[in-house]
């Protein structure tokens, strides 16, 4: 019996598929785990697996087009920028791809239950906290930012001025990902505050504590946009004079708020590092 035309098992796998990835979709939503490896593993596992119980031979190239439809569908769904649907998209396609591969490579029904034990396992990072892997993260960026350093520290006593034109590195421009665009408040005694404006809400600081030629300082609101990535928690501003004019150097303390950890972690630092320097950056 010759096996249906690829048409017609691709059109059989989006009536099966599509409504499969919704109600996954749906689930994840209704008990708060969009961001969690339940949803970035757990669902393209649960597609691969729906994909290889299918009757017929199903192809690489399938598996590709039913996965970039629903890829699309549901960013649309959750109303996901381009840059986050490109980011996913690797993790969403290669764990798919190893999760159908596996299958057809492991024929005893076994070996398959302990496969799919394997990524379920894998899927339930960050369904509660105590499943979390390294969720917290520092990042340290530098530059030169003055000529001289008292210039520098008077600039900051009388309250951060943000310039939102200043260099914000190739990475952030392309991404378009939110960098302070105004500062108010003044002051770097403890008790003091900081607000940076956000393109999208704000961030609240509080000084801490103080010392030559460094602060450290509290966030005590996120309200940015970026929350739904990361939670700030604290940073520590330091500066000193060298020959090439006043260096100054930020600490980021966070909380990476996407599993799994292995994708999701090296992404978040690569970014918060670029925003960090591009924070030094925009200090005028």
């Amino acid at each position: 019996m010759e096996s249906p035309p690829v048409r017609t098992r691709l059109l059989a796998m989006l009536v099966v598929v599509v409504p499969v990835a919704f109600a996954a979709t749906l689930l994840a939503t209704a008990i708060g785990r969009l961001d969690t490896a339940l949803f970035f593993v757990g669902v393209p596992c649960l597609l691969a697996l729906v994909i290889g119980l299918l009757p017929g031979e199903t192809s690489s190239a399938v598996l590709f087009q039913v996965i970039t439809i629903v890829l699309l569908l549901i960013s649309a769904f959750l109303h996901e920028g381009a840059l986050c649907v490109l980011l996913v998209s690797p993790l969403v396609y290669g764990v798919a791809f190893a999760a159908l591969g596996i299958t057809k490579l492991v024929e005893r029904r076994s070996q398959r239950y302990g496969v799919g034990l394997l990524f379920a396992l894998v899927a339930l990072e960050g369904l509660t906290p105590g499943l979390r892997i390294s969720p917290e993260h520092e990042v340290t960026a530098g530059r030169v930012v003055a000529a001289e350093c008292v210039d520098f520290e008077r600039a900051l006593e009388r309250g951060p001025r943000i310039d939102p034109e200043a260099d914000r590195g190739w990475l952030l421009r392309l991404a378009q990902y939110p960098t302070p665009t105004s500062a108010t408040g003044a002051g770097l005694e403890p008790g003091d505050t900081w607000e940076l404006g956000m393109p999208a809400g704000s961030v609240s600081t509080e000084v801490v504590s103080r010392g030559p030629g460094r602060i450290e300082f509290d966030v005590t609101a996120d309200g940015a946009r970026t929350t739904r990535w990361v939670t700030l928690e604290r940073g520590v501003l330091t500066w000193q004079q060298t020959e090439q004019g006043c260096r100054a150097e930020v600490r980021i303390d966070f909380v990476r708020d996407l599993d799994p950890a292995f994708w999701f972690g090296p992404l978040s630092e690569v970014f918060m590092t670029a925003g960090a320097d591009a924070f030094l950056a925009s200090l005028d």
